[in-house]
């Protein structure tokens, strides 16, 4: 049981049992405005009523996101580093597909779109700007006897500060059970006047004058 428990707990976005799902074309997936997004996670799950750090299923991960008009396709890669992950999750290494139709705005402003995803199906709701959205969408491959049978996803974009927020849930019902929290950063096409060097590099979070993503 603590087994099976471990395996559930997973991940950004993870069960063991996620649908095999990738979208397929002849053609190459047009460049449309890709956005690249890089950052880390940090895994919490509810017991006793209380939120408790699992750092062993924290992960490093990135985002590319292309969005083509009312037609986005993401591809994450996840990638778990903690000495003590014990592979119950599935690979350190994890990758997964996300498909977004949006239908023109509402009246409010609101956008709603649907969601086709390796983890599962679901809806998309956004502002016009794509500032904040909500990502909901239930488990698939998951088993009845799961502590979670859905997902709901809930992302802030800051694109003057080139951050993102996200926080992804797993629930059973409307009921939380594991909660991850993203930091990430953004990355855009550019160009460099000579080879970058290692001075150009960020610091690394633990060193002096940077912000841990934890």
């Amino acid at each position: 049981m603590k087994r099976t428990l471990t395996t559930l707990c997973l991940t950004m976005l993870g069960c063991a049992g996620a649908s095999p799902w990738v979208p397929l074309s002849r053609e190459a997936t047009p460049e449309g405005t890709t956005l690249v997004w890089v950052g880390r996670g940090a895994c919490e799950r509810l017991e006793g009523g209380q939120w408790v750090r699992r750092e062993a299923f924290d992960y490093e991960f990135s985002v590319e996101q292309r969005r083509l008009g009312a037609h986005w396709v993401s591809v994450k890669t996840m990638r778990r580093l903690h000495p003590e992950y014990d592979g119950s999750a599935g690979p350190r290494l994890q990758t997964f597909f996300f498909e977004q139709a949006f239908q023109p705005a509402d009246p409010g402003g609101r956008v709603s779109g649907t969601l086709t995803s390796t983890l599962g199906e679901g809806t998309v709701s956004a502002d016009r700007e794509f500032r904040s959205a909500e990502l909901r969408f239930l488990a698939a491959g998951v088993s009845s006897m799961a502590p979670f049978d859905r997902y709901r996803i809930t992302q802030r974009y800051d694109y003057e500060g080139g951050a993102l927020t996200e926080d992804v849930e797993l629930l059973k019902g409307d009921a939380p059970w594991v909660r991850n929290h993203e930091q990430a950063r953004l990355f855009a096409a550019t160009r460099f006047a000579a080879p970058p060097t290692v001075a150009d590099a960020p610091p690394r979070p633990d060193e002096p004058g940077a912000r841990a993503l934890r």
